[in-house]
C-alpha cells in the first residue's frame, strides 16, 4: 500500500505578475503573465506528492466568505490531492502577491489571513492516520510528532528564525540563507537537517554523516516559485520508497531544477519526469 501523506499548512490564493519593475504613478504597463492559482507551500508540497505517485491529504483552513477561494478549492481537487481536512473559517482568506522577474527569481508580498488559525490540536485530531505528516511554512509550535507516523518533517520558511531545540522532526528543511540564521548544533531532537542552495546543489547533515550534491542545471528559469517545496516532496517520496540519502538528493535536486522550467508554484514534474532527467546527467554527490 502507498503511503499518505498530510501536508500541514496554507492554501493560498496565488496572484502570479511578471513584472521587472514597479511602475511610476500614472505609468502604464503590461504583462504576458497574469495569472491566478493555487498557491502556498503545503499546497506546492501535496501536488509534487500526489503526482509522484503517493496519496496526500492537506490540513487547511480557508475563507469562506472569498469569492476565489471555491474555484481554487475545484483546481486542486482536480489533481487527486485530498482536501477532507480542509476548513471553512470565519477570516480573511491567505493570498500571495508573487512578482515575477525575467530571470525566474520571485520576490513574494503575503496576506496570512485564515492560515493564522491552524493549531497543533488541529494536527493531533488525525494522529494514526498518516505515514507522513510534512509541516510547510508554519509556525514552530505548531510542529508536533505523532509517534505513529514514520515520517515527520518540517520546512519553516519564513518561520526558521523562532526554532529552537524543542524541535522534534525527522527532517528539517532550510534553504541557505536561513541555515545562516539557525544555530543547527542545538536541533539535537533533528535527525537530518536538509540544507537547499539553490545553483549550488543541496546538502544533507546527519548524525554520522554530511553530504552534498551538486545542482541539476537547466537552460532557461521561467520561475522559482515552489521549487524548495518541490525540493521537499521528492526527498520525503524517495526516502518513504527506501532510496538511499544519496539518490534521494539527486532525485530531489533534479525535481526542483524541473520545476523551476515551469510558471507556478504547482508546475512540479513526474516520476518519470524526473528519471528521464537522470539519464541525460547525474548529479555527483560527495560524502564525508
Amino acid at each position: 500500500m502507498k503511503p499518505i501523506h498530510l501536508s500541514v499548512g496554507r492554501i493560498n490564493i496565488d496572484i502570479i505578475v511578471k513584472l521587472d519593475k514597479f511602475p511610476q504613478p500614472d505609468e502604464p504597463l503590461t504583462t504576458d503573465i497574469l495569472e491566478i492559482q493555487p498557491g502556498g507551500a503545503a499546497v506546492n508540497y501535496a501536488i509534487a506528492v500526489n503526482k509522484l505517485g503517493h496519496s496526500v491529504k492537506i490540513l487547511a483552513k480557508v475563507g469562506k466568505d472569498s469569492l476565489v477561494i471555491r474555484p481554487i478549492l475545484e483546481k486542486l481537487a482536480e489533481t487527486g490531492v485530498g482536501l477532507d481536512y480542509v476548513e471553512e473559517v470565519n477570516a480573511p482568506q491567505s493570498m500571495a502577491l508573487i512578482l515575477l522577474r525575467s530571470d525566474g527569481k520571485v520576490s513574494i508580498v503575503r496576506k496570512l489571513g485564515s492560515s493564522l488559525l491552524l493549531s497543533n490540536e488541529d494536527v493531533r485530531k488525525y494522529f494514526g492516520m498518516f505515514d507522513v505528516i510534512h509541516f510547510a511554512s508554519v509556525p514552530p509550535e505548531i510542529v508536533i510528532r505523532d509517534p505513529s507516523s514514520k515520517l515527520i518533517s518540517y520546512d519553516p520558511g519564513p518561520n526558521s528564525g523562532k526554532l529552537n531545540s524543542e524541535l522534534d522532526v525527522d527532517i528539517l528543511y532550510l534553504n541557505e540563507k536561513e541555515s545562516n540564521s539557525v544555530n543547527i548544533n542545538n536541533l539535537r531532537k533533528v535527525n537530518l537537517i536538509i540544507i537547499k542552495m539553490g545553483e549550488k546543489g543541496a546538502r544533507v547533515i546527519s548524525q554520522d554523516k554530511e553530504c552534498e550534491v551538486e545542482a541539476y542545471k537547466v537552460d532557461h528559469v521561467i520561475d522559482t516559485t515552489g521549487a524548495g517545496d518541490v525540493f521537499d516532496a521528492t526527498f520525503n517520496y524517495a526516502y518513504m520508497e527506501g532510496y538511499s540519502l544519496e539518490e534521494s538528493l539527486r532525485l530531489a535536486v533534479i525535481s526542483s531544477a524541473l520545476k523551476i522550467t515551469k510558471l507556478g508554484g504547482t508546475s512540479s514534474p513526474t516520476l518519470s519526469e524526473i528519471l528521464n532527467a537522470l539519464k541525460s546527467y547525474t548529479p555527483s554527490v560527495y560524502c564525508k
